[in-house]
């Protein structure tokens, strides 16, 4: 399939998959407490750093290998490494509570090695599949999952109150995605585990030791950073505080998501095969500029308008949530453009760069969100700070992405100053249009929301007569 078609097929997948639990928000929000999400979300935080343990992050690299033995011996060592991270979890969990004094709930003791061990086969069955270009199987999958996580959390909410009830519908969905996945690539699997070797594992992992070296602890540094609001504010008791960050940052990174589970295995397989073209600056910097300026107004409208659309589709309680949104906006429009060509840096091999990066912005962001809640007790002044720092971590990542490809830094800085000049004007027309209009409720956020998606549109359609064609016509077909 061509690169148009893989994304396609992903973009579709995805799209039905982060519509699901969006369109399913506003009943979860009315059968679930802000602490239940706020459970949720710290539970998915935790699973998601243990994940990035258990496959070592190996997944990203099964796409490189030339021959299928190699790839195989790399699934070989992640089935060990992921065998024995869920099984130090099952006895930490346990041992943590006891350290601490703080009692969690028990069903953590079985639910988290649980999720942890689906979330790994998920990784590697994707990283497989990836590599045979199987995207279709993998937007099924995507889409079963939050299909099964939906149905669940419905069921066990409308069967009454239940503040683990998301963390179990959670848990479900993920295990559905993960036997949906793992039967695209059982041959392979099963082919790893008939061949298993321990030194030929031993010497893939060696050979492609940049992704243990570099992609592992910046992944798991940027997945403690990425939820360090929802460690602080349930640190201090606040949990209902990080059930509204996790609510604002579940809506506001839906288009985040999309971008990378829709393009980012799409666009690193074809930047593999185009490294060294000019072509490959091409597709990158079309792609970066239609995130920038279609997505532009869509955010703006958030960013203005996102207490009263929160408060109207999830109710007045989760207003707070909604002025979460409205200082995260900036900050998860420019994570979407880095969602996705951050694969750059795994097809040059220059992980220390990335990982130098991360670590660093993520350091500052931590202490600095920390810091502000410690002193200031105020939620909403502690997210603005983690957004401005994650503005500037955006901005620097984009830079040094186009570094390490030796693609033209006045280009990037052309394509960044149109994307905020757009996202500027946005919102002070919205804002005009909130502060003239006089009107509350869906009186006066629709119409702003309509303006905002004509606007989203227009631009759309001018970047695909104008720029999108020029650039696909050079064969990236």
């Amino acid at each position: 399939m061509s690169f148009r078609s893989n994304a396609l097929a992903m973009l579709t997948g995805t799209v039905m998959a982060q519509a699901l639990p969006l369109l399913a928000a506003p009943v979860l929000t009315r059968l679930y407490t802000p602490e239940a999400f706020g459970l949720q979300t710290l539970f998915m935080g935790l699973a998601a750093s243990l994940a990035v343990l258990a496959t070592c992050r190996m997944d990203l690299a099964l796409v490189l290998p030339p021959d299928d033995g190699e790839a195989l011996a790399l699934v070989a060592f992640m089935a060990a490494t992921t065998l024995a991270t869920c099984a130090l979890t099952w006895l930490a969990v346990p041992a943590v509570a006891a350290v601490t004094g703080r009692e969690l709930p028990l069903a953590w003791m079985a639910l988290l090695p649980l999720m942890v061990l689906a979330t790994a086969v998920f990784q590697l069955a994707t990283g497989l599949a990836a590599r045979r270009r199987a995207f279709r199987q993998v937007a099924g999958a995507g889409v079963a999952n939050q299909g099964t996580y939906v149905g669940a959390a419905l069921a066990l909410g409308l069967a009454g109150t239940w503040s683990l009830g998301l963390v179990i519908a959670k848990l479900a969905g993920q295990a559905v995605g993960a036997v949906l996945v793992w039967r695209t690539a059982a041959a392979e699997i099963s082919a790893a585990f008939r061949r298993r070797s321990l030194a030929a594992a031993m010497a893939a992992a060696r050979k492609y030791r940049q992704f243990l070296v570099f992609n592992t602890p910046y992944s798991l540094v940027g997945s403690v950073a990425r939820d360090a609001p929802v460690y602080a504010f349930s640190a201090f008791a606040a949990v209902g505080l990080a059930g509204f960050f996790g609510l604002s940052r579940t809506v506001l990174l839906a288009p985040t998501l999309l971008a990378s589970n829709a393009f980012s295995q799409v666009f690193y397989r074809e930047a593999v095969a185009l490294k060294g073209s000019p072509r490959l600056q091409d597709l990158t910097v079309t792609l970066l500029r239609a995130g920038l300026l279609v997505l532009a107004p869509l955010f703006a409208f958030c960013a203005v308008w996102g207490d009263a659309l929160f408060a109207t589709l999830f109710g007045e309680g989760w207003r707070t949530a909604g002025v979460f949104a409205m200082v995260l906006a900036p900050a998860a429009w420019l994570a979407v453009q880095t969602g996705w060509p951050e694969r750059l840096f795994e097809v040059n091999m220059r992980q220390g760069v990335s990982f130098a990066v991360q670590l660093t912005s993520d350091a500052v962001t931590a202490l600095a969100f920390a810091a502000t809640f410690w002193f200031t007790r105020d939620g909403v002044v502690a997210v603005a700070v983690y957004a401005a720092c994650n503005v500037l971590y955006h901005h620097v990542y984009l830079a040094a992405i186009f570094r390490i490809s030796g693609f033209s830094a006045g280009l990037l800085a052309r394509t960044l100053l149109a994307g905020w000049l757009v996202f500027g004007a946005s919102c002070a027309a919205l804002a005009v249009i909130r502060v003239e209009g006089g009107q509350a409720g869906v009186a006066g956020w629709a119409p702003a929301m309509a303006l905002a998606a004509v606007a989203s549109a227009a631009l759309g359609w001018r970047l695909a007569r104008h720029g999108l064609r020029g650039s696909f016509a050079g064969g990236l077909r």
